[in-house]
């Protein structure tokens, strides 16, 4: 990589992302999957998104003539995943709990967001190609997502001025009660839990600070 290559990696990283995970199912049936930070709406009407994948990568072959894929928005708490799908070689589904999804595509319990998608484009974008997906399928929950920054996983910060601080609790007390509403409904799993007891937690931690 050239020093001006190297350069421009970085100024690119300036843009904080979300981070995903797209899977699908290559031709002998074996799951296949990769973390990317790509994704990117394209239109409303119809429903279409989009997402880059390195020509050199080991899972090109089966993501271009598959048909399909899924994408899934992780949630904060699911660093340990994002990890395990950027490795390259190994056995990434060992172990993980999936499932096929509308279309045959691999798709995971928990998620911030998840949408299946049957390929409808593929595009030449240098030394990656540009996979257009119409979106079939979604379904998004009230957990905050895995961000990405400057080449390293980002945190959640809360602005310092005393009325971002207001709209802090509101907004932690407002993701609160619809993650609450995760577990009357029954559907909370390992994802909900852990951001609920975040979400608990940093309330506590915003109404100390308000009140000090």
């Amino acid at each position: 990589m050239s020093e001006l290559q190297r350069e421009f990696r970085d100024a690119l990283g300036s843009f904080a992302t979300g981070v995903t995970v797209a899977t699908t199912m290559a031709g002998d049936e074996q799951p296949v999957g990769v973390t990317a930070s790509s994704f990117n709406s394209v239109s409303l009407d119809p429903p279409l998104v989009l997402w880059s994948l390195a020509k050199n990568s080991l899972s090109r072959e089966a993501f271009s003539n598959s048909g399909h894929f899924a994408v899934h928005v992780l949630a904060a708490s699911q660093r340990a995943l994002s990890d395990r799908f950027a490795r390259s070689g190994a056995d990434k589904f060992d172990g993980i709990e999936w499932l096929r999804g509308e279309l045959g595509s691999p798709v995971f319990p928990e998620f911030a967001a998840r949408f299946e998608c049957r390929t409808r484009h593929e595009y030449e974008g240098g030394d990656h190609i540009i996979l257009v997906g119409e979106v079939v399928e979604f379904e998004a929950r009230p957990v905050a997502p895995l961000l990405f920054l400057a080449g390293r996983y980002a945190r959640h910060q809360p602005d310092s001025d005393a009325t971002a601080e207001g709209e802090d609790i509101l907004n932690e007390a407002l993701s609160l009660e619809r993650a609450l509403e995760t577990v009357v409904e029954g559907k909370l799993g390992e994802a909900e839990l852990a951001e609920t007891r975040r979400l608990m937690q940093r309330i506590i931690e915003l109404a100390r600070g308000a009140s000090s």
